[in-house]
């Protein structure tokens, strides 16, 4: 808003309004008003303005305890000329000149004068000033108001909650709606498996299992997964992953079976299936089931991406499980993303945040060594070979750990039929016991020349 004219009489105090670089108006001052538009003269913020509003030269300043003198009197505020002669107590605008009684701005706290400005009413349409009146914001109404809303939103809930029919008051129906704490989102991993098989489990543990036969790779009341390893010449006979075998509860006992390009199937409940590339399958009783076959999908082993066919097997299932299984030639790789289930164990680890009770030797302590009979997914078992390779990693196996693996293998294949009488399966568990925590065991094996 405009500051007032200037009051009928000069009060007692001096003042200073033009002048040079003055603290109230003048050219190049810090107090005029702007010229035209604004008030005051040029690059001023403190005189009165030309023409639009006051005009220059229509105020006067004043003296020390003077009355203004006449406007001729060459005592201007906001003006652009330099009257001569200069009246007593007088400064002119916009010049060098000044009093020898001037004020002048010394800092807050620092000098012995202050401003002081009244204002006289002289009746509607009689005056040059108007008051404006500024919108304040009133910060405690605000944050009331946002309470009032917030509580509205609060009642508004509670009304459009179901209603029970049961005999229990309504004050109880509404303390019983506000209690129930919200749900603890599921914990979502990821397990990734790949070569000659290498884990890497929910807990991050790196576990491998060099034998052949049936695992476990998810074990859980519900959801469960399973995978066959089986010797390739690429990896002088040590077991790499050549099929995965999904079903379970979520799948209504439906069965899926990938296998790699060799083994030439795909088998959904023990029976050929996705025959075409690209293909899509859905299960006429199982929602949320999905399953696509295509190129497409990101590359779990980096060093698979110089191979130029891919096929991937995606699986969108129930309960947040999802599948990739990317099928080479003679062996898959395969990741696995879903949620922690209760009781969760197999090669993927037992989902508890520890990766320290995630090596082969407990893994197979707490699932068994193969997977056992009841559980059995896969349409037939496979036959168990050990080849020359793994005959002489096994000769070479600390006494100790032998006399280990003898024990716990005895124990943990005699849920499958026959097998705990079996040497060559007795054998294939020896391998994973002495060397399942040896991720690079066909290197080791490979430098001493076997």
């Amino acid at each position: 808003a405009p500051p007032p004219p200037p009051p009928s009489q000069a009060p007692p105090e001096m003042y200073t309004h033009g002048g040079q670089q003055s603290s109230t108006g003048g050219a190049q001052s810090a107090g005029g008003y702007a010229a035209n538009q604004q008030y005051g003269g040029a690059q001023s913020t403190g005189g009165y303005a030309m023409n639009q509003q006051y005009g220059g030269g229509a105020y006067q300043g004043y003296g020390p305890g003077t009355a203004p003198p006449p406007d001729d009197a060459g005592c201007v505020v906001g003006g652009g000329g330099c009257p001569s002669p200069l009246a007593d107590g007088c400064v002119a605008t916009g010049c060098a000149t000044t009093t020898t009684a001037a004020m002048t701005y010394v800092g807050t706290g620092r000098g012995d004068h202050t401003v002081t400005t009244t204002y006289k009413f002289v009746g509607p349409g009689a005056g040059d000033l108007t008051m404006l009146q500024r919108m304040q914001v009133s910060w405690g109404r605000l944050l009331t108001a946002l309470c009032l809303l917030l509580a509205l939103g609060g009642v508004i809930a509670l009304l459009t909650l179901p209603q029970d029919t049961s005999t229990t008051t309504p004050v109880q129906q509404m303390a019983m709606a506000a209690a129930p704490l919200p749900k603890e989102a599921p914990q979502i991993g990821e397990c990734t498996f790949w070569g000659d098989p290498h884990f890497l489990t929910f807990d991050g543990a790196r576990p491998s299992f060099y034998g052949e036969g049936e695992l476990y790779i998810v074990k859980s009341d519900k959801v469960a997964i399973q995978g066959r390893y089986k010797g390739t010449r690429f990896t002088k006979g040590l077991a790499a992953t050549n099929k995965v075998a999904v079903g379970g509860k979520f799948l209504n006992n439906h069965v899926i079976e990938v296998g790699c390009m060799e083994s030439g199937d795909i088998l959904i409940d023990g029976e050929p299936a996705l025959t075409n590339f690209p293909q899509n399958f859905s299960f006429p009783d199982v929602e949320d089931a999905k399953i696509i076959y295509s190129a497409h999908g990101e590359l779990v082993d980096q060093a698979t991406a110089a191979f130029d066919k891919r096929r991937i097997v995606h699986m969108d299932l129930p309960m947040g499980v999802h599948l990739d299984i990317l099928r080479w030639a003679n062996y898959v790789d395969f990741r696995l993303r879903m949620p922690r289930q209760d009781g969760q164990d197999g090669g993927c680890g037992n989902f508890n945040g520890d990766a320290s009770d995630d090596t082969t030797e407990a893994i197979f302590s707490r699932d068994g060594a193969r997977v056992q009979d009841d559980d059995f997914l896969f349409s037939r078992r496979t036959d168990v070979r050990v080849g020359e390779t793994q005959k002489k990693l096994l000769d070479i196996c600390p006494e100790e750990q032998m006399a280990k693996a003898r024990k716990e293998c005895a124990q943990e294949l005699s849920g499958i039929r026959g097998a705990a009488q079996d040497e060559i399966q007795l054998q294939s568990c020896y391998l994973d016991i002495c060397f399942g925590a040896n991720e690079h065991t066909l290197r080791m094996a490979t430098s001493l020349g076997m």
